[in-house]
């Protein structure tokens, strides 16, 4: 009986009515205050926009204006070599020959002096190409080409000339050829074979600006005293061509000097050439062995490194042999994505000389190789010389044609197209690279700007990744960009698709690495349980009971009313 007395209380109208009030102020009011405060908050990103962007056709137009054609047949039959360019396109138009440059044809009396009066009075805009053709073919009779590549934007022609030959020079002065193929799919660079495949990864990852570091390497400074001006040699080499290429990449330099470091390598006397000889199979083993001993600079940018070693007493002369024990011209090699070493050997001391014996560097021979790798890590455009092609150079020798700062623009802007596309949606699978060593390359592992894995695939992925104002307002900032860049870029506009592109690639690399994306990027979803049910659970517990007091109570009062009636 007391039993029954004791449920009939609990069950009492004044307990349900509590226990219906717990629930309804859980409910109403609990629930919604969690859902306010746990939502995470995601700003509106533009992916339709970054899709439609993501599926346009990506190529440079190039304005090609033909001077002084002989017939119409000479641009159709030029168009047809180079029409199944996939990264440039040839907007092609002629006019003839004005009368004050016919003057200058019949006055001048080189090649080099018509080059330099023809650019004066016929200045092709930035990104364009003029190709001249000349009646008169007794400037290629003397030096005996058929073609001449100008210092600024002209290419001078026979009438007669091959049209294969001048389409094969037009593709090389536009970008380099394998500049195209490092931003492309990764398959296609997987196809690739040997000498070109490492040529196509040396280019080194795309940043709006580099370390550039001059390390002179002494193992032996009680023997000999290197004399060199780094200073001046940077001032006078390697200070014009950052000036020239600033807009395209922002070129820090600075020098050291390593004493009692050495390359870890044992070379052999060869005496075919009475000296040392290094074998290529050991050129890794040179970069291993002195990349730690370099010094350590905490900087977003990418750093290069140019190495001048001045080898041991009982090591001199060193020199490097190819597969095929050749001496190396250059005594040089390249370092794909990271920089070169060069060998710079010294005079033998002499008798009874007192030590440390001072010797003064080539600087000239120095700062060349070191603009020599530089062009090629950037990548800068080349025309290969052969006896039908005759290449101006820069009046300044250390500096640029305006053809190759052209050239390397494009060669920047693509690669700043691929890796924007990359970081905001689409990933890129790693490249397994070929560590096999060529007669002058070894690549070594190196930091990539592209992402495995895209801002939209990670947005999608982690749900409770919070997209802030910012985040969008970076990530609408280089869709715009990216929007002008490739237009720009369509239209021939090369100065200005440079800059969008290098504002774009800035903006999505800050919305990608905003800290806000990389707090939660590696907290999964089942995480949140291990939260939430030591929380919710001791709350969940009574309310679910009390619902079952009450579903007892209703129950009884239905019976009730049965019963009365």
């Amino acid at each position: 009986m007391k039993k029954k007395q004791d449920k009939d209380k609990d069950q009492s109208p004044e307990g349900a009515w509590a226990a219906a009030g717990f629930a309804v102020v859980l409910v109403v009011v609990g629930l919604p205050v969690w859902w306010y405060t746990t939502t995470v908050y995601r700003a509106h990103l533009p992916y339709s926009t970054i899709e439609e962007l993501s599926s346009q056709l990506r190529y440079h137009a190039v304005g090609l204006t033909l001077i002084g054609v002989p017939s119409p047949s000479f641009s159709a039959n030029l168009e047809k070599h180079v029409r199944h360019l996939r990264s440039v396109k040839f907007h092609m138009s002629l006019r003839r020959t004005r009368k004050d440059e016919m003057e200058v044809m019949r006055a001048a009396s080189s090649l080099e002096e018509l080059d330099t009066k023809l650019s004066r009075i016929t200045r092709a805009a930035p990104g364009t190409l003029a190709v001249f053709v000349i009646p008169d073919d007794r400037f290629f009779e003397d030096a005996g080409v058929s073609i001449v590549v100008g210092r600024h934007r002209l290419v001078l022609v026979k009438i007669d000339i091959d049209m294969f030959l001048l389409a094969k020079v037009l593709k090389s002065m536009t970008m380099d050829p394998l500049a195209n193929i490092r931003v492309e799919e990764a398959k296609i660079l997987q196809e690739l074979r040997g000498l070109h495949k490492r040529e196509a990864m040396r280019q080194v990852p795309t940043e709006p600006g580099y370390d550039v570091t001059l390390t002179l390497m002494v193992p032996e400074p009680h023997i000999t005293r290197p004399v060199w001006d780094a200073k001046k040699a940077v001032d006078d080499y390697l200070k014009p061509v950052a000036d020239q290429i600033e807009s395209v990449a922002k070129l820090s330099i600075k020098s050291q000097v390593l004493y009692m470091t050495g390359l870890n390598v044992s070379p052999q006397w060869s005496e075919s050439y009475m000296h040392y000889a290094l074998p290529q199979d050991q050129l890794p083993l040179t970069v291993n062995a002195i990349e730690a001993k370099l010094g350590s600079f905490v900087w977003t940018r990418p750093s290069l490194h140019f190495i001048i070693y001045i080898p041991r007493e009982k090591e001199t002369p060193l020199h490097i042999h190819t597969a095929d024990d050749l001496p190396l011209e250059t005594n040089s090699f390249l370092v794909p994505r990271w920089g070169g070493v060069m060998i710079h050997n010294v005079q033998d001391p002499e008798i009874n000389k007192t030590y440390p014996q001072e010797v003064s560097l080539d600087s000239h021979w120095i700062m060349k190789t070191v603009l020599t790798h530089l062009y090629r890590l950037l990548p800068v455009p080349n025309v290969k010389e052969d006896k039908e092609v005759l290449l101006l150079p820069s009046r300044d020798s250390t500096k640029l044609t305006e053809w190759q700062l052209d050239g390397l623009a494009r060669a920047r802007v693509s690669a700043y197209l691929s890796n924007i596309k990359i970081t905001l949606q689409f990933p890129d699978p790693f490249v397994s690279y070929d560590h096999n060593s060529g007669c002058c390359f070894y690549l070594i592992p190196a930091v990539s700007s592209i992402h495995s894995k895209s801002l939209c695939e990670l947005v999608g992925e982690i749900s409770n990744m919070v997209i802030s104002d910012e985040v969008g307002g970076w990530v609408w900032g280089a869709v715009e960009e990216w929007r002008e860049c490739s237009s720009a870029a369509r239209e021939g506009r090369l100065q200005e698709a440079t800059f969008y592109c290098g504002r774009s690639f800035t903006q999505a690399d800050a919305a990608f690495f905003h800290p806000s994306l990389l707090a939660l990027l590696y907290f999964p979803d089942n995480q949140k349980y291990a939260i939430y049910v030591p929380l919710f659970l001791p709350v969940s517990i009574p309310v679910i009971l009390s619902f079952k007091m009450l579903l007892g109570l209703y129950k009884g009062s239905v019976a009730f009313k049965v019963k009365k009636e």
